[in-house]
């Protein structure tokens, strides 16, 4: 935010505004006394919520460096790291950095400038305070002020062509735009990327990757978007317990690695028990095909506005879970799902229609409405017992695929 010192003094002069909040330090023996926690997690939140903004610490009221004790730099540190963990929800990412700032006596003295940014999100103090910054002041957000900002961040239908404010050109992978977009001659290339909704310009006139944009071709998507990836576990027995934990994992990178690494993993982890009568016959525990439309599925129609929220695939002795996060979009149901097209992320499944597999050199989404369908079908058949969907707390779809019995199940023992 305030990146030099000629910017730095001239608000320390100016005082307090819209983007900037100073705030004098007190420390105790264990952490700091004031100001207190709820305090900050407010500014923050006012900050994400509005247009972003800087909290100095060190510096009074009036724009005096006070300072911060040298040997303190450390708790104070940590202590702002813990606000923006465990008092802002969601959690709020804040970039702290040392300045050393002359004091009323002339000599340089340490402060923290705290700088956050505008959120994709809407936050909350962990008490429950919906604030925003205007003017020098936070308020509260009114019921219809705080309506329309979820509309317009949180929960917006067009999520996922809402530019990412923490990213830029420089975050997309080269290599992977390369294998999608079509190159022309005629169209430059930082227009093709505006026109396939890969960029677009926000709020500031800046140019930013889209959060499908970011997904599909980002370099380091969990940079910018810390909850999307996949969270992976096999358990040896049909229980989550630490105990029986056999392995973990998170399985990172644009959404095309994703899959493909989360499809590898299952048929990594998988059983298949064989027969010899003949010749060995292997019985995986799995149809392959299904796992990878689950897998699809999942990571194209999840709800990337839940921040803290992430795929989680569990695999169990005698089933897989496949959490995947948001509830049923408009009026779509459990039952009515095989049957019927539904799409949260409108762009970012046009960019996963035309990205390819290395496994299978086909589109991961091909047709469009059959995927439920060819999960529960095709699973049933590999089984013998159909997989389930359910809707935990309408804010998270669960599903769960049975095991194929091993052959040598109900077999008399010699």
């Amino acid at each position: 935010m305030f990146d030099s010192p000629e910017e730095i003094s001239a608000q320390l002069r100016a005082g307090e505004d819209a983007f900037a909040e100073f705030k004098e330090v007190r420390l105790g023996d264990r952490s700091v006394v004031s100001p207190n926690t709820e305090d900050i997690s407010g500014e923050m939140v006012a900050f994400a919520n509005a247009d972003g903004g800087t909290i100095f610490f060190g510096v009074d009221d009036s724009g005096t460096v006070c300072g911060l004790p040298e040997e303190s730099l450390p708790k104070v540190e940590s202590w702002l790291v813990n606000v923006a963990t465990n008092n802002c929800d969601p959690p709020i990412r804040p970039v702290l950095r040392k300045l050393r700032l002359p004091g009323p006596d002339g000599n340089d003295v340490p402060v923290f400038l705290c700088d956050i940014r505008k959120s994709l999100y809407v936050h909350r103090t962990s008490d429950g305070r919906w604030y925003v910054r205007v003017g020098s002041q936070k308020r509260d957000l009114t019921a219809q002020e705080l309506s329309r900002l979820l509309q317009q961040r949180g929960r917006a239908y067009v999520f996922d062509e809402q530019t990412v404010t923490t990213a830029t050109l420089d975050d997309l992978d080269p290599r992977a735009l390369e294998k999608v977009l079509s190159l022309s001659p005629n169209i430059p290339w930082t227009d093709l990327l505006r026109n396939t909704k890969v960029l677009a310009v926000d709020e500031e006139g800046i140019e930013r990757p889209t959060v499908a944009g970011l997904l599909a071709f980002g370099e380091r998507v969990r940079d910018h978007l810390p909850s999307a990836y996949i969270e992976t576990a096999i358990y040896r027995r049909t229980e989550r317990s630490s105990d029986d934990l056999v392995h973990s994992q998170a399985i990172e990178g644009n959404l095309a690695e994703q899959i493909e690494d989360a499809v590898a993993f299952m048929d990594r982890f998988m059983l298949r028990p064989a027969r010899k009568s003949v010749g060995r016959e292997d019985f995986p525990q799995y149809s392959i095909g299904a796992l990878s439309e689950a897998v699809v599925n999942a990571v194209a129609h999840r709800d990337y506005s839940l921040s803290g929220a992430k795929i989680r695939l569990y695999l169990y002795s005698d089933r897989l879970e496949l959490y995947s996060p948001g509830g049923l979009p408009n009026t779509l149901t459990l039952e009515s799902m095989p049957f019927r097209v539904f799409t949260r992320n409108q762009l970012l499944v046009s960019f996963l229609s035309r990205m390819r597999s290395r496994r299978t050199g086909r589109a991961f989404l091909e047709s469009r409405g059959e995927g439920v369908r060819r999960i529960l079908e095709e699973s049933e058949r590999h089984s013998g017992r159909r997989p389930e969907y359910r809707l935990l707390d309408g804010q998270e779809l669960l599903l769960t695929i049975w095991a194929a019995p091993s052959p040598h199940e109900g077999r008399d023992q010699e």
